[in-house]
C-alpha cells in the first residue's frame, strides 16, 4: 500500500534523520512481497541496512508491519508524530528489538527507542535489498 499524503509528510524528516547518520543509499516504498517498505536505507560505512514503517496514528499496525521488515533489514525502526509515540507501547518495542523515531512538527526526529540488531534477517533478503539501492544509485547517478 502506497504512503498516504499526510505519511509522506513524515518521510523528509526521518529519510534526513538517517542521511545525517551515514545512510546514504535510501529508497522509499521499497517492495517486499506483497507489502512496500516506506524507507529502506543502507549504511557502506556501517554495513548497517533499516526499514522505517511510517504511521500517523495506528502504531499496533506498523508494529505487525515491522516485525515482518526484519527479515530483510538489520534495524527496523516505526517513525511517527509525537502524540502517536507517547501511546506507543515501547516494552513491546523494546522487547521485539524495533526502534522509535518521534516526528517533531519542526521536521526534525528524536530516536526514542534504539532497535536492537534482527536475529530474524535473511541475508539473502537483505543482499538482494542492498542490490536494488546499489542499481537505483548507479541509475541516478
Amino acid at each position: 500500500m502506497a504512503l498516504t499524503r499526510y505519511e509522506a509528510s513524515l518521510l523528509a524528516p526521518v529519510a534526513d534523520y538517517f542521511h545525517r547518520r551515514s545512510f546514504h543509499w535510501q529508497q522509499n516504498e521499497m517492495p517486499f512481497y506483497d507489502h512496500r517498505i516506506d524507507l529502506y536505507a543502507f549504511s557502506t560505512a556501517k554495513d548497517v541496512t533499516v526499514a522505517v514503517e511510517l504511521k500517523l496514528t495506528d502504531w499496533r499496525k506498523a508494529f505487525k508491519q515491522a516485525l515482518i521488515y526484519s527479515l530483510c533489514s538489520d534495524w527496523v525502526y516505526i517513525a511517527a508524530p509525537v502524540k502517536t509515540c507517547d501511546r506507543v507501547d515501547q516494552d513491546l518495542l523494546i522487547d521485539s528489538g524495533i526502534g522509535l523515531l518521534a516526528v517533531y512538527d519542526t521536521g526534525r526526529c528524536r530516536r526514542v527507542i534504539s532497535p536492537s540488531s534482527s536475529l530474524e534477517t535473511r541475508p539473502h533478503y537483505r543482499t538482494a535489498h542492498i542490490d536494488l539501492l546499489r542499481d537505483a544509485k548507479h541509475v541516478k547517478g
